[in-house]
Parts: C-alpha cells; structure tokens; sequence
C-alpha cells in the first residue's frame, strides 16, 4: 500500500518536477532565512554558521533529503555582509546541489532600524538518474535512459526590513528564470515574504515570536504560520502550520553561550497523511568572534542571533 500511495504522490507531482523544480522547505526557516534571502544577516562583530538535515517522508523508499550549510559575517572594510549558502536536495532519483555566494549591504534608517538589500550569484546542479525509470513509453523523447547532469547559473535578490522587534523581509531566487521559461535544467523563480514579531516579557522571561512566511512560484504556493516561546534567551519551542501540508513542532536549546541545536517534527496532513512516519529535521549553528578590528554594534539585534 505504501508503493501504491508512493507512485501516487510521484505521479501527481512529476509533472511539475519535470518541467521545473520546486524550493526546498525547511521547517526551521525562521532562523535560517539567509538560505533564501541574502538580506537577512546580522550586522555584528560575529560570524555565524549554521547546519540544517531534513529527513521527509519517513518510511518512503528514496523520500526527500536536504542539506543546507549557510555562513556569514559583517565586514566593515566592505561595508556590508558577506556569506555562502550550499544546499543539497535529493528526491526519488533526482538531486539538486546549489552553491552560492552573497553580498548585503544595511541602510540605517533609523536610531535602532535598518533595511538591507541583499544580492547572490552561483550555481545549480541537477543530476537525474534514468537508469531507474520506468516509462510507459519507451520511445518517449522526454525520456531519460542514463544519468543526465545539468549546470547552470543562479542568482537571487532580497531587502529586509529590522527593528527591534519587527521584521519584514522580501526574496527572489532564480531570477534567471521566470516558470513560463523554465525547463527541466533551469529552476523557476521563487517570490518569499515574510514577517514576524517580538512580544517580549509576555509573562515572566518569556517571549512569543509569531511569524508569517509566503513562498510561491505560481505554479506552487505555500502559507506558514508560526509562532515560537523564548524562556530566558536559552529554550525555544513552538509551532507551525503549513496550509494544506503539514503540521511541524520544534524545540531548541543553546548548549553552550555559543552553540544552539533545534529538532522540528513534521506531522503531514496533505495526501500522504497515514502513509509516512513524518518528517524529521535537525539544526545546529554557532557564533564566533569575526573579522572587524572595532566592536560593531547592531543596528538592528535580533533575537538569538
């Protein structure tokens, strides 16, 4: 039953698999919005890291993996942000790495706000292995009967807005191609807005965090809701609600003054609902001291950052 309902969700989704690949998701976004917006970085003297593992579909043969690996870090003799991103996406006989560097640059609008404009540049690679296909027709000229690998560029674009307690963000990736031009080894562009709030002293030593994410591509979209409970700037745990999708907890600790770990857990609601044992997802990140010779004050602090 499992391998019926399997091919069921391939099929409905190979269609848009193969004309043009869809964003990873990960659960964690809202302390990893860097791997899709290059804006949002921290303006300190620290440079941060941060390692993400998402393992989907629990109990699926070839279900989704993803990896990302994001670093960053303000610079002052270039006046702004500099960092990379890798992110490593496999789904069935399919996968896709992306690597890429960015730029940001912060304007100060204000005593504590500022908007940053951030712009990334690298690559996409997309290997597809037609070795283990099956098709109803052989002689399908879309087939693919040995291992294909397709490079291309990638570039993406973002501005975020940060006050003390707010924040509001807008990001474009693949802006090479729009979903109408993509094919198979191009990606479509992805639009990404989001906000997000800081209650801070709700009740004693803790903070709630809701926040609002919109990702679309035209031919996919999705609506998260998310809300997060800060206890003394050292336990989070929290929330979210993908429409139509899935249903995700979470919960974080900092080992050290340094290091935090976050686990999130995706119950689906969507199609597969009864046929999967979920989704499981894994973060640690790190801050360290960085490269400027004065201590930089943030303009605009965010919360465990």
């Amino acid at each position: 039953m499992k391998k019926l309902t399997l091919l069921f969700i391939a099929l409905m989704f190979s269609q848009l698999l193969l004309k043009a690949q869809n964003d990873v998701h990960f659960s964690q976004y809202m302390f990893n919005e860097v791997t899709f917006n290059p804006a949002a970085i921290e303006i300190s003297n620290t440079i941060n890291a941060s390692l993400v593992a998402r393992q989907q579909w629990i109990g699926f043969e070839n279900a989704p993996s993803s990896q990302a690996l994001s670093a960053s870090a303000y610079i002052q003799e270039i006046f702004g942000g500099a960092g990379i991103n890798i992110i490593s996406d496999r789904l069935g006989y399919e996968s896709f790495l992306s690597a890429r560097a960015f730029y940001a640059f912060p304007v100060q609008t204000g005593v504590l706000s500022s908007v940053t404009f951030g712009l990334g540049a690298g690559i996409v690679n997309r290997t597809l292995d037609g070795t283990n296909l099956r098709y109803e027709e052989q002689n399908d000229p879309n087939a693919f009967y040995t291992k294909e690998n397709f490079l291309r560029p990638d570039f993406n674009f973002g501005a975020e807005y940060v006050d003390p307690n707010l924040t509001v963000g807008f990001a474009i990736t693949h802006l090479y191609r729009s979903v109408k031009g993509s094919e198979i080894d191009y990606a479509p562009r992805h639009y990404y807005l989001y906000g997000k709030y800081l209650f801070e002293d709700v009740v004693d030593r803790v903070d709630i965090q809701p926040y609002l994410l919109f990702k679309s591509s035209w031919f996919m979209t999705q609506f998260d809701i998310n809300v997060i409970g800060y206890y003394d700037n050292m336990l989070w745990g929290g929330f979210s609600y993908r429409l139509g999708d899935a249903v995700s907890a979470m919960v974080g600790y900092y080992i050290t003054e340094d290091i935090r770990v976050g686990y999130a857990y995706d119950y689906a609601v969507g199609v597969s609902r009864g046929y999967n044992g979920g989704s499981h997802e894994i973060m640690i990140s790190t801050s360290f001291e960085g490269f400027n010779k004065t201590r930089v004050t943030p303009k605009t602090p965010r919360i465990f950052n």
